[in-house]
């Protein structure tokens, strides 16, 4: 991992973010955010735009559907990777015509998040 790399984790669950943010931490990622809503992701991100938002697609005041839909129409990052409780097909169509480019059902294990990460910046 790269530590140019800049993150946003959007999650209204602080141990998930935690969470996140370790695994992201200790793969050498210098600079990662969070917070626990959509509105306040999006304020974020108008504040200072990130290469990958890792956003729930539950959370709060805009969910990750709303939050991703309108991050790529600003074009405030470059990669979006969706983070929900649920497999299903409908699911995952839904945050993939939000502008989502992955999406990892919790709980994400910790090589999974990696290797997606991986995967969208070295293509």
């Amino acid at each position: 991992m790269t530590a140019a790399l800049s993150v946003l984790i959007a999650d209204d669950h602080e141990p998930m973010r935690a969470l996140l943010r370790k695994v992201l931490e200790r793969a050498g990622v210098g600079d990662v955010r969070d917070v626990k809503s959509g509105a306040e992701a999006l304020a974020a991100l108008q504040e200072r735009r990130a290469d990958l938002l890792l956003a729930d697609m539950t959370i709060p005041e805009m969910d990750g559907v709303a939050l991703t839909e309108r991050v790529r129409a600003d074009y405030l990052v470059t990669r979006v990777i969706m983070i929900t409780g649920r497999a299903d097909a409908r699911t995952r169509d839904a945050a993939r015509a939000a502008g989502a480019d992955a999406v990892l059902v919790k709980p994400v294990a910790p090589r999974d998040l990696l290797a997606a990460i991986e995967q969208l910046f070295t293509d």
